[in-house]
């Protein structure tokens, strides 16, 4: 059986992460998810569509045609904490324990005006949306998770980082938050030109307003009137901007906007 591409994604229990963890699993990737929440996590494992019945029969002559196909997982873990734990669930000796596509997209939002905040609430939104994004990216890349980083493979591996409109455009009440999402983009730049020679592409999801929990108390109607589309975007969307940047080959340093036009405005 050939391998099966493996796809780990942060945050990936709800809203865009789930979307992107429910549309890579129709395509026949492995899914690992990883999220602070174990209960979350069982129910969004639940939601995949199981490996057995999207990966294609193994041809006769296939060696490995009777091994069992790997199952989707879940690690329970806030990202700050998640080195010390991977190696139990993804040891580095084994095959299907590579990485193929990592999504950072696990971050907390901000909805708190900046001089209210304490030093220790703003050192908590930038290590959850940036440092903890950076210091695991690292860890993978020191330990040779990412796979197929020869020339000859026809798949290049990738990391695509979700970043946030606020992080080109600022918002009320969004100074830390807005900070933490430009670092992202700070990040996934300068960590493009350190990779790529090593054949390992480097991207970014810009969302603007997406129909998530985050979303779900905000005034949509007001909101509607300054999107040119006039409506949020949907998590599926984001999802297929993630399934083109993994596919396309050539997409290195592509950062691409999902905001209904509002950046233009």
């Amino acid at each position: 059986m050939r391998r099966i591409r493996h796809a780990l994604i942060t945050g990936g229990s709800r809203g865009i992460g789930l979307a992107i963890a429910q549309l890579f699993a129709s395509k026949s990737y492995r899914i690992t998810l990883v999220s602070r929440t174990s209960s979350d996590l069982q129910v969004a494992l639940k939601s995949l569509p199981p490996l057995s019945s999207s990966i294609p029969s193994p041809s006769p002559t296939d060696s490995e045609a009777h091994r069992i196909p790997p199952s989707h997982s879940c690690i329970a873990s806030p990202i700050d904490g998640l080195a010390a734990t991977l190696p139990t669930h993804l040891p580095i000796e084994h095959e299907d324990s590579k990485i193929d596509v990592l999504v950072n997209c696990a971050g907390m939002t901000q909805e708190r005006l900046f001089i209210s905040m304490s030093d220790a609430q703003v050192e908590n939104i930038i290590d959850t949306n940036l440092t903890s994004m950076m210091t695991l990216t690292k860890y993978l890349l020191r330990r040779g998770y990412f796979y197929g980083t020869t020339a000859h493979k026809k798949m290049i591996p990738v990391i695509i980082n979700v970043a946030s409109l606020l992080g080109v455009q600022g918002g009320l009440g969004a100074v830390a938050y807005a900070a933490s999402k430009a670092g992202v983009l700070g990040f996934t730049r300068a960590l493009a030109l350190e990779t790529g020679g090593m054949g390992i592409r480097v991207n970014a999801l810009v969302p603007g307003y997406i129909d998530t929990d985050m979303t779900s108390h905000l005034n949509t109607s007001n909101l509607h009137t300054r999107i040119p589309l006039a409506r949020f975007g949907r998590p599926e969307e984001v999802a297929d901007a993630a399934w083109f940047l993994a596919n396309n080959q050539y997409a290195h340093n592509c950062v691409l906007n999902l905001d209904g036009g509002l950046s233009a405005t």
